[in-house]
Parts: C-alpha cells; sequence; structure tokens
C-alpha cells in the first residue's frame, strides 16, 4: 500500500469525551462537529453528482437509523453510535459516488482538476495544514490538521468551493451551480482512524478504476512526512 515506507502517525486523539462538551452546528441536513486542535476528513461533490432516487434512499435510511439513536439514554453510547452512523451513510455515499455517478464528471476536465488542486494547497500552513487529498471525477475527498488556527474547516471549503465554481464555470462556459451545498466531515478521532482514513484516500482512484496504483493519480495529495 505504502511501497515498504514507515507509515508515521503524527495526530492529537479526539475522543468521545472531546465530543460530550461539544454541540453539532447543523449545515443543511447533516450535523457538524470541529473540536479544537482536530483533524478532520472532509468529502465534498460536484452537483447533482448522484441521481435524486439514491439521494432519497440514503436520508431516508439516515432519517430512520438517527431516530432510534435517539432512543438510546446513555450520552457516550449515543454518540459513539451517530459516529458509526455517519461512517455507514459516508460508505454508501462514496460507493455510489464511485458507481452509479451521472454524466456530471467535470473533475475529469485535467484544466478544472489543476484548479481545484491548487485552491485546496493554497491555504496549505497558512489556515491548516493538508495530510492528504484526492480528487475523483465528481467528488474530492480532503483530510487537515486545523491545529494552525482552528478556523472552521467548512468556511476554508466555502471559499475553495466559490473560487473554483467560478473557475470552473468559465472553462466550461456555462453557468449554474457547481458544487453540491453540503460537505461529509468527520473528525479523525486516533492514530489507527488516521492512517485508514488516509489510506481509504490514497486507494480512492485505484478502487474506482482509475489507476493501477495510487502515485499513477495526477490528482492525489500525501505531505509525504506522514511516508517517511
Amino acid at each position: 500500500m505504502f511501497c515498504g515506507t514507515l507509515f508515521r502517525i503524527f495526530v492529537k486523539p479526539s475522543s468521545v469525551e472531546t465530543m460530550k462538551d461539544l454541540k453539532p452546528h447543523y449545515r443543511r441536513r447533516l450535523p457538524h462537529y470541529q473540536p479544537k486542535d482536530s483533524i478532520l476528513f472532509a468529502t465534498f461533490r460536484l452537483a447533482n453528482s448522484l441521481p435524486k432516487e439514491i439521494i432519497a434512499q440514503l436520508h431516508q435510511e439516515r432519517e430512520e437509523r438517527e431516530k432510534a439513536i435517539n432512543k438510546e439514554s446513555n450520552i457516550e453510547k449515543r454518540l459513539s453510535l451517530i459516529v458509526e452512523e455517519q461512517k455507514r451513510y459516508f460508505g454508501h455515499f462514496d460507493s455510489y459516488l464511485d458507481r452509479i455517478s451521472t454524466e456530471i464528471r467535470w473533475l475529469e476536465n485535467v484544466h478544472i482538476a489543476k484548479l481545484v488542486y491548487d485552491a485546496i494547497l493554497f491555504y496549505n500552513t497558512i489556515e491548516y495544514n493538508v495530510i492528504a487529498f484526492c480528487i475523483m471525477p465528481n467528488h474530492v475527498h480532503l483530510m487537515a490538521d486545523m491545529t494552525r488556527k482552528n478556523i472552521p474547516l467548512h468556511s476554508i471549503l466555502k471559499r475553495i468551493k466559490t473560487f473554483t465554481a467560478l473557475k470552473a464555470n468559465s472553462i466550461l462556459n456555462c453557468s449554474g451551480q457547481f458544487w453540491h451545498n453540503e460537505n461529509y466531515d468527520h473528525v479523525v478521532r486516533d492514530g489507527n482512524e488516521l492512517r485508514r482514513i488516509v489510506t481509504y484516500i490514497l486507494e480512492n482512484s485505484v478502487k474506482a478504476g482509475l489507476c493501477k496504483r495510487w502515485e499513477d493519480w495526477k490528482w492525489t495529495y500525501i505531505d509525504m512526512k506522514y511516508l517517511e
């Protein structure tokens, strides 16, 4: 997976104990948490990149599970169930993005992919530290260490998405919504989870059949100290 190199972990654990003191803020339909000095994994996608019936199915399944979770009286267990539900939802969601996409695949355009690649790195070491990301044909996976300034990741992504949407629409000679409004984000809780998610990000292009080795995918980035 990592060409025989030692995968070094640099992570500040974010436990359920930390999350107990947080109140989620909601944007659109999903709850979002960002503890201080956290590492976050985020996924954002193109507008209309999944069929409406698939979105409706995923939302219905999540709402039914959330009703059951909210009946749990033990707060630690409830928070743990929320985290597991987010993982389950994301797994199904990302699988559909890789397999059952619409014709909306603007990130296959090399000029647009480079635009997004450069925009993500524009704030690197200034407002966050980028650990890894992968630009797929219709979505982007990103992991970032937010300890530099503890700016909400969603505010950085909003700037990235606004800028790249304007430029991408100009490249495509079209107008309208380019990115889907909502982002999926997840707090990385420990070194093992960091390792698992970074592996997922790097191997996503291979899993989707876009290349044979993640190193061959031009739009994958990894902070090399995590591979030393």
